[in-house]
C-alpha cells in the first residue's frame, strides 16, 4: 500500500491532478473495510487460498477470482 500511495502522489504531482490520489484513497478505503469486517476478510482469504492452489485450467479458479473481485467491490461500495 505504501508503494502505491507514493506512486499516486508522484503521478498527482506529475500531472497536476488529484485523480491519482482519489483512486488510491478508494483502494485504501476498500482495504480498511475488508480488514474491519471479518466476513469480508474471511471470504477474501478463502478466495486467495483457492486461487493460489488451483491449476490455471481448473474452472474453480475463475470462481475464486470472481469472488475476490466481489469482495473488493463490496468493500469499496461500503466504504464510499
Amino acid at each position: 500500500m505504501e508503494r502505491q500511495k507514493e506512486e499516486a502522489l508522484a503521478l498527482a504531482a506529475q500531472h497536476d491532478s488529484i485523480s491519482p490520489i482519489r483512486s488510491w484513497l478508494t483502494i485504501w478505503a476498500g482495504e480498511v473495510e475488508i480488514e474491519r469486517r471479518p466476513d469480508l476478510a474471511t471470504r477474501r482469504q478463502a478466495a486467495e487460498c483457492a486461487a493460489q492452489t488451483l491449476d490455471r485450467e481448473d474452472p474453480r479458479l475463475r470462481e475464486a477470482m470472481n469472488e475476490l473481485r466481489a469482495v473488493v467491490n463490496e468493500a469499496r461500495q461500503a466504504a464510499a
